[in-house]
């Protein structure tokens, strides 16, 4: 032996037992860190990836600037592609058809469609001439198109504008929900036949300037010199906010609000791994006292002492970082393998085995600086070991009593308890820090479930894949048509509504307007949930009787008679009943009144549905819906909410997947923290158990004084970490929540119930291993324990 740090692997050797649990420690440590940075960079990648297919992949908009300036703005360096874009009859109401369908007409550069846009381009090529254009993929299956074809965009001024189809591109959500097609054409094509305008500025056109910037660029620093140089003011430029959030480089107040929250939980994920690795060493260090004291008899120094705490230590991170950070990885995987099942649409680019390199540096990183940080503090403990203590057999006495245990309104075996917790200030902070830092971890994640709700609306059960919707708001689509898709295999449940719009109604003698829709079983069914007041039997199978959707403003009660006034007779509707929600938006002044099928075709003679909806089988494929799509006909408006169904789900199944994952994972090593703790606090005092039962303490006395002792830890770690947790809540609701929607914060009673309840579970659990372990040694075991 050359050296005292040649002890080190014959120590870990001898102590095995007791380091496993300081080794296991540093791999949760890993572990919670690799996890979490994981689970955030990856879900920050399926983001990236689902707004770039949403939004497209560029930075900025730039209004209101002429051609002079757009072209010195792409020659800048930063920028990586430009385009301009314009666009006509975006809403529909500016009268531009292609075969009597409302047609969008867009003019940009090729960059917009192929570098700033997501797999755009389905077929072909982007317009080379100005007599070509590129039409989405809808009008190829209506009409039949192939490249080559031509086609005629028919103006409201009875202008035809006919083009040669080079290409098509992917359905935008907006056009297949509105049954409507978009053209594609060369910015010179469009504002040629933009109307009311020759030799004009962009702005004239409608047309606005797009701006992607290199990767490699400070986005938030080229933004801002972009604008010193052509004056230009916020208004004129328009980031793409959740894009440039997502890869930290957005300027904007709420994600500035985001950023900062981010950062406070990084700092309490780094505090939790130091706290669990320092509260580890401690106890190990505390339990092998003598074994220091005897090696400054043999001539050690403190200072070698110190080394070769921290030697030790550095040593089991050869065997825990790979292990925690090879955990962590796996647990990402099997949440990217969930997301990618999940979306396949959004998600399927997501990799298999994706490696998130920030995560395996932090878990390093944390892994070793906190190690080394949580080993300071027993080195020096270590170090101050005296020879003589060890050589008597007292060196765990190195603190000197200086107050015996209260023993006036409690038990001695409950007060020794008690004592022992609060004997070392330094061990008693370290684990009721412990205690109270799962708890305001727990506290401050559970933000982001409620900034989840807010940003995000899951689907309703009545939410439809396709609605064949009349197109004056009349009931024109009949019922034949309703039973051919109840018996289509493709569509899981068809199911129709009749409307009545603008029915005038006398109410407590007040004449109002309402609108009167139909429900049939389905509808009576997904509506059981939201039902505040009153009975769905009643309406589904007595006529005459009606629900009310609640509103604030609404003055219609439950147990009203409302009295329809149709064109030929009036009726009398009993309201028997309230919804808290419902598919309809109203016009401000217009209520609404559901009943049954058979009460609605009573009350005002109509037979036919206004809409038809449809929910689709799992097994549906294109080509149903291309035939479901040609028996409705052109007469209809075939309103496709598949694409836009599919973001919804994606979005909050990434969102949800993530933070629920991150929760559970709290939970989870709140548990084996707690449970590693009280079991490393127990064995250290092992040999004080033993003298204990050789006084004539029994063993129920001993498990008495284990459970005070781990009650304090817990006790005092719920308080303080409930009080810090809930400051903490507060402040990053105000950020996440109250500063951008104005819902103020309220006591998080459940988040509370939760992570408490999780607590003492986690002790009654730590308990029973000590208890288990000082029933079945013997005395003399107990206190010759190592």
């Amino acid at each position: 032996m050359k050296s005292y740090l040649d002890l080190v692997p014959i120590s870990a050797k001898v102590h095995k037992r007791q380091n496993r649990m300081s080794v296991f420690c540093i791999v949760l440590a890993v572990f919670l860190v690799t996890a979490i940075f994981g689970m955030a960079d990856m879900f920050i990648r399926s983001q990236i990836m689902q707004v770039r297919i949403e939004d497209g992949n560029w930075h900025v908009m730039v209004r209101n600037i002429n051609e002079e300036q757009a072209n010195l703005i792409s020659a800048r360096p930063e920028v990586a592609a430009s385009s301009w874009y314009g666009v006509l009859n975006f809403r529909g109401d500016q009268g531009y058809t292609v075969s009597g369908k409302n047609v969008v007409v867009f003019g940009s550069e090729e960059s917009f469609v192929t570098e700033m846009q997501t797999d755009e381009i389905q077929d072909g090529t982007f317009p080379q001439k100005d007599n070509e254009a590129m039409i989405t993929e809808n009008a190829k299956t209506m009409l039949g198109l192939q490249i080559g074809d031509v086609i005629s965009v028919n103006a409201p001024d009875g202008a035809s504008y006919r083009f040669t189809i080079s290409g098509f591109i992917k359905n935008a959500s907006k056009t297949m929900k509105e049954d409507s097609y978009a053209v594609c054409l060369t910015t010179k094509a469009f504002r040629s036949l933009y109307p009311g305008v020759t030799n004009g500025k962009p702005a004239d056109y409608n047309s606005v300037f797009y701006v992607q910037f290199s990767t490699h660029s400070n986005i938030r620093n080229t933004i801002a010199d972009m604008k010193s140089q052509f004056g230009l003011s916020d208004e004129q430029v328009s980031e793409n906010t959740k894009l440039l959030g997502l890869l930290g480089q957005s300027g904007n107040s709420f994600m500035m609000q985001i950023y900062s929250s981010a950062a406070v939980l990084f700092l309490l994920v780094l505090l939790a791994g130091i706290m669990m690795i320092a509260s580890s060493l401690n106890s190990n260090v505390a339990q092998r006292t003598e074994f220091f004291g005897m090696m400054r008899c043999i001539g050690a120094t403190p200072k070698q002492v110190m080394r070769f705490v921290r030697k030790e230590a550095l040593g089991w991170c050869k065997f825990a970082i790979p292990l925690g950070i090879s955990t962590g990885a796996v647990v990402i995987w099997i949440l990217c393998a969930l997301l990618r099942f999940l979306s396949p649409e959004y998600f399927a680019e997501m990799p298999a085995f994706g490696i998130s390199l920030p995560s395996i540096v932090a878990g390093i990183c944390v892994g070793i600086l906190t190690v080394l940080l949580a080993a300071r503090s027993p080195a020096k403990r270590a170090a101050n070991v005296s020879p003589l203590a060890a050589v008597s057999g007292n060196a765990n006495s190195l603190q000197p009593v200086r107050k015996a245990a209260n023993t006036t309104f409690i038990k001695i075996d409950t007060a020794l308890g008690f004592h022992h917790a609060k004997a070392s200030k330094k061990n008693f902070v370290l684990m009721a820090g412990s205690f109270s830092l799962s708890i305001i971890l727990f506290l401050a994640f559970s933000v982001t479930i409620d900034f989840m709700h807010h940003t995000l609306t899951p689907l309703k059960p009545w939410t439809p894949d396709l609605s064949i919707i009349s197109t004056d708001n009349t009931g024109s689509i009949s019922n034949t048509l309703l039973e051919k898709f109840q018996e289509n295999p493709a569509i899981k449940r068809a199911y129709g509504r009749m409307f009545a719009y603008d029915v005038p109604v006398t109410v407590n003698g007040e004449e109002k307007k309402v609108d009167l829709i139909s429900y049939e079983k389905n509808q009576f069914e997904w509506a059981k949930d939201y039902l505040l007041e009153g009975s769905l039997d009643t309406v589904q199978n007595e006529n005459n009787t009606g629900l009310i959707v609640f509103e604030q403003q609404n003055t219609v009660k439950v147990g009203d008679t409302v009295t329809l006034h149709t064109e030929n007779h009036s009726a009398n509707i009993k309201i028997v009943g309230s919804l808290s929600s419902s598919p309809f938006n109203n016009a401000p002044d217009v209520g609404t009144i559901i009943c049954s099928e058979n009460a609605f075709r009573q009350l005002t003679g109509q037979t036919d549905y206004t809409i038809i909806d449809l929910q689709l089988s799992k097994n549906a494929t294109e080509a149903d819906i291309d035939e479901i799509h040609k028996l409705v006909g052109t007469e209809v408006i075939f309103s496709d909410e598949r694409s836009g169904n599919r973001s919804v789900i994606g979005t909050y199944y990434s969102f949800g997947l993530f933070i629920y994952g991150f929760m559970a994972l709290i939970a989870l090593i709140t548990i084996f923290n707690i449970v590693n703790s009280l079991a490393m606090s127990v064995s250290s005092r092992m040999k004080q158990y033993g003298a204990f039962r050789a006084i004539g303490l029994s063993n129920r006395q001993l498990i008495k004084m284990i459970i005070a002792e781990a009650s304090t830890y817990a006790i005092t770690g719920s308080i303080c970490g409930s009080v810090v947790g809930l400051m903490l809540n507060k402040f990053l609701y105000a950020r996440l929540v109250t500063f951008h929607w104005g819902e103020q914060w309220s006591i998080p009673f459940a988040e509370i119930s939760i992570i408490i309840a999780i607590v003492l579970f986690s002790v009654v659990l730590a308990v029973r291993g000590p208890v288990k372990r000082i029933r079945e040694m013997s005395i003399v075991d107990t206190i010759s324990a190592k």
